[in-house]
């Protein structure tokens, strides 16, 4: 019985959706559009751009294991979709190990990263006219809560189709579920690590 369930769960995330193959080019043109935008706005507002706070050790290498796994999971399943529509053989195999090391890395991500992405105004020092210290931008920000939300979808979503809890109809509605909150991982991460590396150029 669990053989089987482990069948049905492979080969349902092996058949991409055919509405999914074909919003992922404009999913992925929509990315590159809100970057331009976002570019061409901060360029035009250009002002004395506050220097970041500096990262310790730690929270690098948080952050560098969060980009690694979203980018193996994010190579591994859209390449293999648009190239062959479907998520099998050896992409399959890795993207299982990019999956194993970002159900680690998501809950350590929270904890490090929670508190300077608070939702809030910090104070500015009395006097000073400048723009308040912060460690990242509104857009930085949102991407991040979007990585943990969608995120915790993507985890769950598989974690849930190895339960004998669901019969076909759940395990394609599971899958469907995990590819969009995945695309919106891989689109949010891209995002948030071009909100982060912008101040660094002078931008914000």
């Amino acid at each position: 019985m669990l053989a089987q369930w482990n069948i049905a769960v492979i080969g349902a995330a092996g058949n991409a959706g055919r509405t999914f193959v074909n919003i992922l080019p404009f999913a992925l043109l929509g990315i590159l559009v809100v970057i331009v935008v976002h570019l061409l706005l901060a360029l035009r507002r250009r002002r004395a751009a506050v220097s970041p706070a500096p990262w310790g050790w730690w929270e690098w290498l948080v952050y560098l294991g969060t980009l690694a796994s979203v980018a193996v999971l994010g190579v591994t399943s859209l390449v293999a979709v648009i190239r062959f529509g479907i998520l099998d053989s050896w992409w399959l195999f890795i993207h299982m190990f990019g999956a194993g090391a970002f159900t680690v890395v998501l809950p350590v991500l929270a904890l490090t990263w929670c508190e300077a992405n608070r939702c809030d105004c910090p104070a500015r020092p009395a006097g000073d006219e400048g723009p308040p210290p912060t460690r990242f931008s509104c857009l930085a920000k949102a991407m991040f809560w979007v990585i943990l939300a969608a995120g915790l979808v993507v985890t769950g979503t598989m974690l849930l189709s190895m339960l004998p809890l669901f019969g076909t109809h759940g395990l394609e509605l599971l899958l469907d579920l995990h590819r969009y909150a995945g695309l919106a991982v891989v689109a949010a991460m891209i995002l948030h690590l071009y909100a982060t590396l912008l101040p660094r150029f002078g931008l914000g």
